[in-house]
């Protein structure tokens, strides 16, 4: 799946206008090392006791304003994770702009009264860092809800609150669809932002490839255009990086004509025995990967097969009629798994049926906590895959509470992905083949020793997966908080130096800073 990245923000500078703000309300300064530190969250912030008056006479009649006290503060005041001392901010007030000049006079009078805010849709990031925001803002974007389709059918306006689930129902009524998250119930930009990996990468790229044009406001409230032709090194950062540069509150998205209408899939379950087996059919089937084909595999407890560890269930996923599947399946019925799905036909919309990623799925539900700890790798390694799921195995025999957690190893395609020119966009990881995301998640609230448990077991089953890699890569809407700045963003010199320029230039004192920061 593919966890969503937020906007987020800390104080403001006095370099693009802003009021200087006070002492308390200003993070401490960087410590310049490769990898990101974290301080213990900040206090809770203090609001301006007339903030709700000055909001509304400042926004829409159709914006909302909630406070703590009202009724309907809870239903918007939650996360995918909703563990603040890990990774869940918390509000002192919830702003809900109905349009982008909305957005702008808020974050102006955020700026104005030095609170700290986060901009948010989906909710899904789990980075340590977001707990650091106490007593803030959220502008909730979810109301930005714009769909126009461009006359020539091959584009459209789409607003920055819209979810996959409103966008791919809509695109297939049209007979149209585009590269959007595996998961439904995250937002369609957000995970864009950080790159946005999806069923149809291998024939359209990458979701940050779908973005023609972004409407973006800045750290200082200003709303700016980014494209190709219009501050065109903020539309390069803005794919691939782009939480750390404003709110994207709409964009000029792709659109592709459903030319293959059905997708057909298969699914194998295998006692843990059989992991060097299954993946070396992986790695040997994924060296001549078509672009219709997707190779997923998952690890949870299935106690009916295995009550003691893990299983490993082996999807293929396969753009194309069943008629013309067996090729792909073949190398995974050969191994004769312990339970084997009936091969079952859908079409792209029901594909998150099929992965059980719909927002009614028990994938999308709020967790009281769930963290995801993910890695980019080129191929599997089969002594690194037995380390780490023999640490998976130990972490749920050892810890009951953590028998719910996953491992999603996804292996899309990467024809179209790899076609666009590496150095195009902020996104880093184009020549990695797997991601990886391990999900460590539990019910059991306020207990801080489980909190800390299932941190080093995250980091214990990642650093597994790694085996000898020396230089780790992370997709950065699957980190967690421990990276550096170069495995979420590239080696390259220049292309971290280029970041940094444009943090300076875009939000020197650090604004959008909440989630997987670009420090300067």
């Amino acid at each position: 799946m593919d966890v969503s990245v937020l906007h987020r923000t800390v104080p403001a500078p006095c370099q693009l206008g802003y009021h200087r703000l006070p002492l308390h309300s200003r993070p401490p300064p960087p410590r310049r090392t490769g990898l990101q530190h974290h301080h213990p969250p900040l206090p809770p912030h203090p609001l301006p006791p007339t903030i709700h008056s000055d909001l509304t006479t400042l926004l829409s009649p159709s914006a909302v304003i909630i406070l703590p006290s009202s009724p309907s503060f809870s239903q918007y005041n939650h996360r995918w994770s909703e563990n603040p001392r890990t990774n869940s901010p918390t509000y002192g007030i919830i702003v809900i702009p109905a349009s982008e000049s909305d957005v702008s006079a808020t974050i102006r009078y955020a700026n104005l009264k030095g609170i700290p805010f986060l901009a948010t849709t989906g909710t899904h990031g789990t980075w340590d860092g977001l707990s650091q925001l106490k007593g803030g803002m959220a502008i909730w974007t979810r109301n930005l809800t714009k769909m126009g389709f461009a006359p020539d059918g091959r584009s459209a306006i789409l607003g920055g609150g819209l979810r996959g689930d409103d966008v791919v129902p809509a695109l297939w009524a049209r007979g149209k669809q585009t590269t959007t998250g595996s998961c439904r119930c995250v937002s369609l930009i957000a995970p864009a932002l950080g790159g946005g990996h999806g069923w149809l990468q291998g024939q359209y790229g990458l979701g940050a490839d779908q973005i023609i044009s972004a409407r973006v406001v800045l750290a200082n409230g200003t709303a700016v255009k980014a494209s190709n032709a219009e501050n065109s090194d903020l539309f390069w950062a803005l794919r691939g990086a782009g939480h750390n540069f404003g709110v994207v509150t709409e964009v000029e998205y792709k659109l592709y004509d459903v030319e293959r209408p059905t997708w057909t899939y298969q699914s194998f379950t295998f006692t843990q025995d059989r992991l060097e087996e299954v993946y070396r059919v992986h790695n040997e089937v994924m060296a001549g990967q078509s672009e219709f084909v997707v190779y997923w595999s998952l690890w949870r407890l299935v106690p009916e097969v295995d009550p003691v560890n893990p299983v490993i269930i082996s999807t293929i996923y396969f753009n194309g009629p069943s008629s013309q599947a067996t090729p792909f399946f073949a190398p995974f019925l050969a191994l004769n798994a312990t339970q084997t799905s009936p091969v079952t036909e859908t079409d792209y919309p029901g594909l998150a049926a099929a992965a059980q990623f719909r927002v009614t799925d028990w994938a999308c539900q709020p967790k009281a906590q769930a963290s995801v700890y993910g890695m980019d790798v080129d191929t599997y390694s089969l002594p690194a895959l037995r380390s780490s799921f023999n640490t998976f195995s130990s972490m749920i025999r050892t810890l009951p509470a953590l028998s719910n957690s996953m491992a999603y190893l996804e292996g899309y395609s990467l024809q179209a992905v790899q076609a666009v020119p590496y150095e195009s966009t902020a996104f880093a990881l184009r020549d990695r083949k797997l991601l990886y995301g391990f999900l460590v998640t539990y019910e059991e609230k306020g207990n801080k020793t489980l909190d800390r448990e299932a941190v080093k077991w995250g980091e214990k089953i990642r650093d597994a997966a790694f085996g000898g890699e020396k230089k780790k890569s992370v997709y950065v809407n699957y980190a967690k908080g421990s990276e550096s700045v170069q495995q979420m963003y590239g080696y390259e010199g220049w292309r971290v130096e280029r970041l940094r320029q444009l943090k300076r230039k875009y939000d020197p004192r650090g604004r959008f800073s909440f989630y997987a920061p670009i420090k300067v």
